[in-house]
């Protein structure tokens, strides 16, 4: 595979690949910050049902406190 000397790219495409770089880059983060929600959510709701499901045990069935 031949290599391409960089000093030769067309600055334009420099510039593009620079860009495309910093979009990935925003993209990864997002998802990062995705998975966190998720995962803070998951563990919200399974809080939620073990809390719902004590006091359903109790015979209490009147929602749980919101925090």
């Amino acid at each position: 595979m031949p290599r391409i000397d960089s000093k030769r790219l067309p600055l334009r495409l420099k510039r593009s690949c620079a860009d495309m770089a910093d979009i990935v880059t925003e993209q990864w983060i997002r998802i990062q910050r995705l998975e966190q929600a998720l995962h803070i959510t998951q563990i919200l709701t399974f809080d939620h049902a073990l809390l719902f499901a004590e006091r359903k045990n109790k015979k209490d069935l009147s929602p749980p406190p919101v925090a």
